[in-house]
This record gives C-alpha cells, structure tokens and sequence, in this order.
C-alpha cells in the first residue's frame, strides 16, 4: 500500500498544479510556460492513477510494480480477488486510454489523409499557400509529415497584404512547432469522456493556449495590429467549418484573442511557477520511478 500512497500524493499534487493553472491569469501572457505545465501535470495525473491502482493491486509482492507485473503470472496465487480486481482496473485503465488515443490518432490521420487528397483535385498553389476557391473566409493547416496552409479565395479577398502576411505566419508557426501533437492527446481524452465539464474545458484551454503561442510568432514578425484586425475581420464576416484535424486562425475563442493582441498583459511570470515546474516534475519523477524502485 506504500507504492499506492505515494502515487496518489504524485497525482494529488499534479492536480493541484493543474487546477492553479485553470485558475490563473499569467497563462495568457506565457502560454508556452504554462502548455509545459499542463502536459507534465496531466501525465503525471494518468501515470499515478494507473500505479495507484497497481500499487493496492500488487502490493503483497512488496516490489516495484513492473517487476511485480513480469511475475504475476507465475505468483497469481498469492492475490486475493479484491487485488486482483484493483490490478485488473489498472491494467484495463492503462489499456483503456492508449486504444482511445491510438483509435483517435488513426482516425485524425485518416481524415488528414482525405482532405489532402480532396486539395489536390480544388486548390492551387498560391503565395506560399494552398488557395480553395470559396467565398467564404477560411485559412488553416494541415498538419502533418509535409503541412499545407490552407486559405480560401474569400479569405484573400477579405484581408489587406498585411493581414495576409501575419495569418500565414500564424499558420506557418502551427506547422513549425507542430502544435497538433500538443493538442491531440488533449482531444483523444475529451473524444473518451465528452460529458466531462472539466475535460473540456481543459482542452479549451489547451487549445486556446496553442492559438496563442501561434499569434506570438506571428505578431513577432508582422506586428500585433494586422493579426488582430484580420481576427476581427474573420469574426466580422464569419468562417467555414475547419477540417477534422486542421488547426484554424480563427477556431479558438477569437475575441479573448484580439483583446490580448491588443492589450497585451504585462504579466511576468508568477514566482511561483519554478515552485510549481519542481512539485510537477517531482510528482511525475516519483510516479515514474515508483514503477520499478520498490519500497
């Protein structure tokens, strides 16, 4: 039961750390500090959660839980039905969640794969970008092992040079930092549990985050003005549903987005985020190691 106390204090900590940064104001203004919290503080909550389980399960073996697991077969004897229970939630949990995201990467690669081909047959090749002939404004990436920029002729229409220029730049930024392997493991977890009210709000904001570090990069480049006003010109005039699997300039809560590129917060980083950066990578660490240190 020693291993199962430490993983739930590793995984009680991450979530304190998590629910900090739902509830803080300085993420908006260091996005990039605060994804890094939220993807160690979110492994480390599924990791505990799992060795938790296995701990209670496992724990008449008094060893690490992975050399415990090689020789369950050969020892099953010396569990009871009710650790055997708690051992069998923990390896259907831990199965569990890599299938969804297995299934769900299959099924984003799938439908990445069907719209490339359909922009192969309507969309030509234009000023760094692939241009779709629809009057409707639309500008996003496709990500993958070769990302396309997408934009629709109504989206040229619609912005100035200037407006143009920082859209790719934002879309250019998703392509190069490869923020769709930030926000998947966040959509296969919402896929898995979308009655989830905290789930999903979590991966908003995840999401949101990802929008943000993309308008840094552009606004670093072309400035904030001309990204906000091609913003606002997207809200003013509407936007085409984006693709399955797309990341698109103006999906993410568009207003929130605007009003900072224009008022940016002149948030530092809280002093207490390297605390906070300590307790997630020690909770992760503990959690990881406890796997094979036994106790």
């Amino acid at each position: 039961m020693i291993l199962a106390g430490h993983q739930l204090v590793a995984g009680a900590a991450a979530a304190i750390v998590a629910l900090w940064l739902l509830r803080s104001r300085w993420t908006y203004a260091h996005p990039r500090a605060a994804l890094i919290l939220w993807q160690i503080s979110v492994l480390t909550v599924i990791v505990s959660a799992i060795g938790a389980l296995l701990g209670i399960g496992l724990a008449p073996y008094r060893r690490g839980l992975l050399p415990a697991l090689i020789d369950l077969p050969w020892q099953v004897q010396e569990l009871d039905l009710w650790h055997l229970i708690a051992v069998g939630a923990g390896l259907t949990l831990a199965g569990w969640l890599l299938a969804n995201q297995l299934l769900s990467m299959r099924s984003t690669a799938r439908a990445r794969a069907r719209h490339r081909l359909l922009l192969q047959l309507v969309a030509r090749q234009d000023t760094g970008a692939l241009v779709v002939d629809h009057p409707i404004a639309v500008a996003y990436c496709l990500p993958g092992r070769t990302p396309r920029i997408v934009v629709s002729a109504g989206a040229r229409r619609l912005l100035t040079d200037a407006e143009f220029a920082a859209v790719l730049a934002h879309e250019r930024a998703h392509a190069r930092e490869r923020h769709h392997l930030v926000v998947a493991p966040f959509q296969a977890l919402r896929r898995l549990l979308p009655n989830s009210a905290l789930l999903t709000r979590v991966c908003a904001t995840i999401e949101l985050l990802v929008e943000m570090c993309a308008d840094d990069k552009a606004a670093r480049q072309h400035g904030r003005e001309p990204l906000a006003s091609a913003l606002e010109r997207f809200r003013a005039n509407g936007t085409g549903g984006t693709p399955a699997g797309a990341l698109a300039v103006a999906d993410a809560p568009v207003q929130a987005r605007i009003r900072r590129l224009r008022e940016p917060d002149r948030f530092g980083l809280p002093f207490t985020w390297p605390l906070a950066c300590l307790l997630a990578l020690t909770a992760l660490a503990t959690s990881v190691a406890l796997f094979a240190v036994p106790l």
